[in-house]
């Protein structure tokens, strides 16, 4: 029975032996001709990178030549030139053979450069001089360039050269001169035998070949090189007509058209040019070393069959003896190594000394997705390689990682490589074994570095958010003081880089002196529960600086688990600027921003430190000084001369001072003296007469030379005031008492100056009262035609009933109403209640009104004005607006525009009191005025025999000559009337006729009738 049972094994053992046999004979073929397919694909690849990289390269260097070619056209300038001749006599000289020349040396690998005129006839070169006689005229580039404009600029051709008569390569440019004329052809050419060398440095190997082909077919160079191929035309090449129609990198298994060889090909156009670049080799040649291979494959596979033959002879031998202790001990060795294998996180691999497989754990499989199929013992080390590459999860250079990690091996070196694979992670650490070969782990550790980078991605975040903080943030190791961290502003402030400060202590860093305040600092913060804060101080690590600089400090502790202050955090404000700008602003509060003059607020604590020293029987002298017609300065030459006028003004006044006296400017030309040390009236009379010859002294300003004077009020404390506004208000009054004497003097305060000035604001307060009450009356004068003696108008007189003083005279009030500027309220009120009176008038009847300077200087007036009009119905022809000459004095150009408006709209304007102010003819001219009112001065005395009889006949005659009107005021006698009429004067107005009176009153004298009174009461 032991036979039958001895014989199933070594039977199944034979049957195996000889069916691995036939799997080797099989898998022998079989891989063969998978070698074959893959030595022909990775040749096709070889020739397909070889293409791409000649492709590249001469795209490249055609493009050099590109823009040297339109370097030497823009050098040359040739669209300025606008025809052929001019172009062939320019471009004819020898410094154009030396631009050409310097330009084409740029590229050793360019031809000659040649330019062609207009006809074909080569008129200079980069070449050889003087030139040979050559032309192109018969070339088909040049024919399409004269014929087509629009061609493009560059073309590339094959041709042969007219000097040697060998093929060539010629780049053409057409060359445009102004408005696109013809001016010429600019050919460069490139040899074949460069193209070769450069094929030469990238050949293949036996059997490979290399060329370049116009796309018409023509071979225009080749390696290795055949003197008869190149310029000939190849019209039926396959891979050229794919590559022509299918455009872009084409491969090719064909029959060569240039040797009848088979062959593998590749081929590319260039980008830019019209050239293909095809590179071959015989399917021989790119077999040869599978033929080896293959060899080698059925000697193993011969090898192989022997040796299983012998394996097989052996253990039908040993098999009875050994049959069931080997399947023992296989048996425990498997399941040991599985459960130590199939257990560990990492994927191991063990290698022979030959660099195959013994064993392999299950982890490092599906690690890679690989197949067991391949990955088993015995699989080597390049097949593994190999086969993570054909599965994508290695995609470098098989060849080289295998060499390296076997060179490594072989050098018995310990290797860590970090590799990705699939979007993950592995560390792969390679350990040589000292019996050869050696075992390989393999960790994922995507992970772990997962959670690295999301460290370094939040530490750089922190970073980012710590560099931009504008204070300077420091941190430091409490236990060595050492600096740990340090942003932007730390290295600014401490002039030196983050590397040069981390791992540093402060006495490393700063002075001693420095050092030990802010090592102080810290001491005192760890022994502190709630830290350290420090408000406003000097830096202490500013070492060298143009300006000190202050600082505001916090220092904080950070704890470990232990309950222990393990860092310490200084955060840094500077607070210069701050602290500057909070000085600035205190001196702004108290300084005058033009004059840098103590303002207001401290000449009035001033003056209340002197106040108290006047009751120890001190006094002083408060100035109050205002600058004579300063605002006719600032009107005229603009206010950056005034403001100049007034510093220079400062500055004198400032001279005339003792260290104990203060200046102030109180605004605008105002300023205020505080004169210590005051004896009696005549130190400051003295002061004064000093102050006022400095500001009489000419000025020099913007290039303007000014002079001016000043109006000076005078109060003295303790006698004039003890009260701090009270002494103020004096001399305000005193300084207003100047200003009425004539200015340009000064004037000690008086008490009846207060009086005053309490009597016009109290008729101010009445008078905005009697706005609001209406306790203004209108009473109207007639004007009487002195030929026709009847009333042709009234004058609209403004009167006031107070409730207590009675009748107010205008000379009073409307002085207080102009400087207060009730003037244009009341003066609206005036206008619109006459207008309103008027239009109850018969229609020949005309009103005047008399209109202030401050009114015509509102720029409204004129709308004003046609408002009452329009309100009351009154023909604008009926209304007469009366204005004084202190009106054109004061501001001419504004008032004339005023009156001009008012001129447009039908208004009549008549100058008033003339003859009494300026009386300066030219106003005449400059504005036709309707009327001319002379005054009552000249009419008092018209009938006496030196009276004023010609100066009225002088008036009268000029008003004539410019066909203006004339009224006589204050008419009260008959003599007086009939000398005006013998004078020719228009119109009377006085009480000879009438006196002024309200509107029912006056109506009734309202046309014709004889003057027989000879005065009236009045």
């Amino acid at each position: 029975m032991a036979m039958p049972i001895l014989r199933g094994p070594i039977l199944s053992l034979i049957l195996c032996g000889g069916l691995i046999v036939a799997a080797i004979s099989v898998g022998t073929m079989m891989m063969a001709g998978e070698f074959r397919e893959r030595a022909l694909s990775n040749h096709e690849r070889e020739l397909e990178n070889t293409v791409l990289l000649l492709t590249r390269h001469f795209d490249q260097q055609f493009e050099d030549t590109e823009i040297i070619a339109n370097d030497v056209i823009a050098r040359m300038q040739f669209s300025d030139i606008d025809s052929p001749e001019t172009f062939r006599i320019w471009m004819s000289s020898h410094d154009s053979h030396l631009v050409l020349k310097s330009k084409v040396s740029v590229l050793s690998y360019i031809g000659d450069v040649g330019i062609f005129d207009a006809d074909g006839k080569l008129i200079n070169s980069s070449g050889t001089w003087p030139l040979p006689s050559i032309s192109i005229a018969g070339r088909a580039f040049f024919r399409n360039f004269k014929s087509d404009a629009n061609l493009k600029t560059a073309v590339v051709e094959a041709s042969r050269n007219l000097i040697t008569g060998n093929s060539t390569t010629v780049i053409a440019h057409r060359v445009n001169g102004a408005n696109g004329v013809f001016l010429g052809v600019m050919a460069r050419r490139i040899e074949p035998v460069h193209f070769e060398k450069y094929f030469a440095s990238v050949a293949l190997g036996r059997g490979s070949a290399i060329s370049m082909f116009h796309r018409d077919g023509t071979m225009l160079a080749r390696y290795p090189h055949i003197d008869s191929m190149v310029g000939q035309k190849f019209t039926n090449a396959p891979l050229l007509d794919k590559v022509l129609t299918a455009g872009g990198r084409q491969t090719l298994r064909v029959q060569s058209t240039v040797d009848n060889m088979h062959r593998l090909g590749s081929a590319a156009g260039l980008d830019r040019f019209p050239i293909i670049v095809v590179a071959t080799t015989t399917v021989e040649a790119a077999l040869a070393d599978w033929q080896a291979q293959t060899r080698f494959m059925v000697a193993a596979a011969v090898l192989s069959a022997l040796v299983i033959a012998f394996v097989l002879f052996l253990i039908i031998r040993q098999v009875t003896r050994q049959n069931q202790e080997s399947r023992q001990r296989l048996s425990l060795q498997k399941q040991q190594l599985d459960t130590a294998l199939n257990n560990m996180t990492q994927g191991l691999v063990l290698y022979d000394a030959s660099a195959r497989i013994i064993l392999c754990n299950q982890r490092y499989i599906d690690m890679y997705g690989l197949s067991t199929d391949i990955v088993k013992p015995g699989c080597h080390f390049r097949d593994l390689i190999q086969h993570r590459q054909n599965t994508g999860s290695y995609d470098g250079d098989v060849d080289e990682f295998c060499s390296a990690i076997m060179r490594n091996v072989a050098q018995g070196k310990l290797t860590h490589m970090n590799m990705e694979s699939a979007g993950r992670s592995y560390l792969i650490v390679n350990k040589p074994l000292a019996q050869g070969g050696w075992v390989a782990t393999i960790e994922d550790t995507t992970e772990r570095q997962n959670l690295q980078q999301e460290r370094d991605r939040n530490y750089a975040f922190l970073r980012q958010i710590i560099d931009h903080i504008p204070s300077q943030i420091t941190v430091k190791d409490a236990r060595d003081r050492r600096y740990v961290l340090a942003n932007r502003v730390a290295e600014a402030q401490f002039g030196r880089s983050r590397d040069a400060i981390v791992g540093k202590t402060a006495f490393d860093l700063f002075p001693k002196a420095a050092a030990d305040v802010l090592s102080a600092d810290d001491d005192r913060m760890l022994q502190s529960a709630d830290g350290l804060f420090r408000d406003e101080h000097a830096d202490p690590w500013q070492i060298q600086a143009s300006s000190k600089r202050f600082i505001t400090s916090r220092r904080i502790g950070i704890s470990d688990q232990a309950g222990e202050i393990r860092y310490i955090i200084n955060i840094v404000d500077d607070v210069t600027d701050r602290r500057r700008a909070d000085e600035k602003i205190a001196h702004l509060a108290h300084y005058d921003a033009l004059t840098d003059l103590p303002n207001r607020v401290l000449f009035r604590e001033q003056i209340e430190r002197e106040l108290q020293r006047t009751r120890s029987g001190e006094q002083f002298a408060l100035l109050y000084i205002d600058i004579d017609e300063f605002k006719g300065i600032n009107d005229s030459l603009g206010h950056h001369v005034g403001d100049e006028l007034l510093k220079a003004v400062a500055d004198r006044i400032r001279g005339c001072l003792r260290e104990a006296d203060l200046i102030a400017r109180l605004g605008g030309d105002e300023f205020a003296v505080i004169q210590t040390g005051v004896r009696n009236v005549g130190d400051v009379v003295e002061f004064v007469t000093r102050i006022h010859e400095l500001i009489r002294q000419p000025y020099q300003c913007l290039g303007h030379q000014l002079s001016t004077d000043a109006s000076i009020g005078i109060a003295l404390a303790p006698q004039d005031g003890t009260d701090l506004d009270q002494l103020i208000k004096n001399a305000d009054l005193a300084m207003y008492g100047a200003k009425a004497g004539g200015r340009r003097t000064h004037r000690f305060f008086e008490p009846a100056m207060d009086a005053c000035a309490k009597a016009r604001l109290a008729m101010e307060q009445d008078l905005r009262q009697a706005l609001v009450d209406g306790g203004f009356e209108i009473h109207y004068q007639p004007l009487v035609d002195l030929r026709r003696d009847e009333v042709t108008g009234c004058e609209a007189l403004l009167r006031w009933r107070h409730p207590e003083r009675g009748m107010i005279s205008p000379a009073e009030f409307v002085p207080v109403a102009e400087d207060t500027g009730l003037i244009i309220e009341l003066g609206e009120w005036v206008l619109k209640t006459a207008c309103a009176e008027a239009a109850t008038w018969p229609d020949h009847i005309r009103v005047a009104v008399n209109v202030s300077p401050v009114q015509l200087k509102c720029p409204t007036l004129a709308l004003k004005i046609a408002s009452a009009l329009a309100t009351s119905g009154l023909r604008a022809s009926r209304l007469e607006i009366e204005i004084t000459e202190a009106v054109l004095i004061r501001d001419d150009e504004t008032a004339l525009t005023i009156l001009h408006q008012l001129r447009d709209i039908g208004v009549r304007i008549a100058l008033d009191d003339f003859g009494t102010g300026y009386s300066s003819l030219s106003y005449l001219k400059r504005f036709p005025f309707d009327k001319i009112k002379i005054d009552r001065c000249f009419i008092s005395d018209i009938t006496e025999i030196d009276g004023s009889s010609a100066i009225v006949q002088a008036v009268v005659n000029i008003a004539a000559s410019r066909n203006m009107t004339t009224t006589a005021e204050g008419v009260e006698t008959l003599e007086q009337k009939q000398r005006l009429r013998a004078l020719g004067c228009t119109e009377m107005q006085g009480y000879l006729f009438s006196a002024a009176k309200p509107g029912p009153e006056v109506r009734p004298l309202f046309g014709p009738r004889p003057v027989t009174v000879t005065a009236v009461a009045r």
